[in-house]
């Protein structure tokens, strides 16, 4: 058999070999790319955000996260907070964590209490700013899907002051997720949960 490198140059036979070399280099790192990027994916649930934490926050980041937004721990898995509303009534916040060995739960609760004045909202009352964009996100996340499983999850129609998944109860996703949605311009129940993801302890 003839030999490549006999009948070029040794500049072409290195040239050769150099392309060669270049082709099986971008042959691999394409490849541990796409091993990186299949082993990294992840549930979309985990990217969203309650009151800044997520399922994947570090335990040890969150109590800083969540007094930074003037919330006041309560013990290892609740904080709470509270603003004043109108008609002397006051708005409570609670963020709850329940963090176990294999799994995350996480919960955000807003109500209003207080005060003597009952009155319906208006009819321009809407879910507020600050968690327009978290819910909005949750339910994409949710309904975002078939119409035979928008109705088997009972995905209401969003409404700007009311968005609702399986009429405000808990929601099992897949067998790794479950999730709870009522928001709405007087109250919001939120719940995201995760458990065995990947073996990975949470704590």
């Amino acid at each position: 058999m003839n030999n490549p490198c006999v009948q070029n140059s040794r500049r072409a036979c290195s040239r050769t070999r150099a392309g060669i070399w270049g082709i099986a280099a971008i042959f691999l790192m394409t490849a541990q790319g796409l091993a990186v990027a299949t082993g990294s994916q992840k549930h979309p649930l985990t990217a969203i955000e309650i009151a800044g934490v997520s399922l994947t926050t570090p335990a040890e980041k969150i109590p800083d996260i969540l007094q930074t937004q003037g919330y006041t721990q309560v013990n290892s898995s609740l904080y709470t907070k509270s603003e004043p509303a109108p008609n002397g009534r006051s708005t409570v916040y609670r963020v709850e964590i329940d963090d176990t060995a294999t799994s995350r739960e996480l919960g955000y609760f807003r109500s209003l209490t207080g005060g003597r004045n009952k009155s319906p909202s208006s009819r321009d009352a809407a879910i507020p700013d600050s968690e327009i964009a978290m819910v909005r996100q949750l339910y994409d996340v949710v309904c975002n899907v078939s119409e035979d499983l928008q109705s088997e999850r009972k995905c209401q129609p969003p409404q700007p002051a009311s968005m609702m998944i399986n009429n405000g109860m808990m929601l099992t996703i897949d067998a790794n997720h479950s999730v709870l949605l009522k928001a709405s311009d007087s109250s919001t129940s939120v719940v995201v949960k995760e458990v065995e993801r990947g073996g990975e302890p949470f704590l």
